[in-house]
């Protein structure tokens, strides 16, 4: 089966044509048989060239909606200024639907070529979650894409992550018990993690408090917990935001996995006092296979691949780059990957300015074959 023709069978062509998006003379957009919403946009003076985007994880109590996070409006519009078409989509589901969004991501271009003929180019870019869905495309169809952007992604793959967000959680319920609700694996329904509500208090200000308490329990945790960090504020953001994580995906993901605990720190060693009474937590066979499965990147480089990462993300840390760049040297790919950082503190903090940078270096080395530097994508 061909791209122009891939997935056409059960996609509903609903949408109609608008001049919504800056730089764009035709939208199309529509919902595909398994209720996904996607995009299609074509500037005037079109390349020829179509960047399929992949947007980060959403909170499974939201409703399926095309991409607003990540600065995405802004970034779509100057990729269609400089001439190129975006194909995205809102993926059928929230929550870690890093499946579906592999899925409904590689149907995007053959819904593209259908109505507006076949690319001469494609590029896979992606967020977060978005960065590992494209990945795995990358990896598996080499021979329908040409480069890849995964930007902030766990490109290590699922177990790394789980268990550096389970021991941030299990860290913190030693250092502060009694503080969160339920346990790592145990989150009870309706619980809402935002500033105001009693468990988003309860975390910062046991985590305030701690600096200044006998032992300074936070600085001991972040320790403990490998959180990223150069000064206290970032201590309490970077906890914040992988509490926040547990608390809003970890009900989702035992749903994916059938009841099944994922997370297992049986024979994790932590620093300092954590080690001997910190709770102890065993996966089944079951639940680690399945993120296995979705996912564990091979390292199988055919395409072009430059990454882009914060040295200092709370939510997905710099290691998956490294943990990455291990498995491409693995499989004797290393001319195929190139990474970059921006020394900064956050998920997915890049400007504009360097996302488009590091675009404009992937799109450069795909046409001359000329591969472009790594290390500070700040610079040039």
């Amino acid at each position: 089966m061909t791209r122009v023709t891939r997935g056409l069978g059960w996609v509903l062509m609903i949408g109609a044509l608008w001049a919504t998006p800056a730089g764009a003379t035709q939208v199309v957009e529509g919902i595909t048989g398994d209720g996904a919403k996607y995009g299609l946009a074509v500037p005037d003076g079109w390349t020829g060239e179509l960047i399929v985007y992949g947007h980060g994880i959403v909170d499974p109590a939201a409703p399926v909606a095309l991409p607003v996070q990540d600065g995405f409006a802004r970034l779509r519009d100057a990729w269609l200024q400089r001439g190129f078409a975006i194909a995205y989509t809102s993926y059928s589901e929230n929550g870690y639907a890093l499946k579906d969004a592999v899925q409904r991501l590689h149907q995007l271009s053959g819904l593209f070529a259908a109505r507006f003929g076949q690319p001469s180019k494609v590029y896979l870019v992606g967020h977060s979650l978005g960065a590992a869905a494209a990945q795995i495309l990358a990896e598996r169809f080499p021979g329908q894409y040409d480069g890849v952007l995964p930007m902030c992604g766990l490109l290590g793959g699922s177990g790394p992550e789980i268990q550096y967000l389970g021991d941030v959680r299990v860290l913190f319920d030693f250092y502060f018990p009694g503080v969160l609700p339920g346990d790592v694996l145990t989150v009870p329904q309706g619980i809402a993690f935002a500033p105001g509500q009693p468990a988003f208090n309860a975390a910062l200000n046991a985590l305030q408090v701690g600096f200044f308490a006998p032992g300074a329990p936070t600085l001991q945790f972040a320790v403990a917990a490998r959180l990223p960090f150069t000064s206290a504020q970032e201590i309490v953001l970077g906890a914040m935001t992988a509490i926040g994580f547990n608390l809003r995906f970890t009900n989702d993901l035992l749903e994916r996995t059938y009841g099944q605990p994922f997370y297992d720190n049986t024979e994790t060693i932590y620093a300092g006092a954590a080690d001997a009474g910190v709770g102890r937590y065993t996966a089944s066979p079951a639940a680690l296979n399945y993120l296995r499965h979705y996912f564990t990147p091979t390292g199988d480089l055919e395409v072009p691949t430059l990454t882009l990462h914060t040295t200092r993300d709370p939510a997905i840390p710099l290691f998956h780059e490294s943990l990455y760049a291990a498995a491409v040297q693995r499989e004797g790919a290393g001319d195929l990957l190139v990474q970059r950082s921006v020394n900064r503190f956050g998920h997915c903090g890049f400007t504009d300015g360097e996302v488009l940078t590091s675009f404009d270096a992937l799109v450069s080395w795909v046409k001359t074959g000329v591969r472009p530097a790594g290390g500070d994508a700040t610079q040039p």
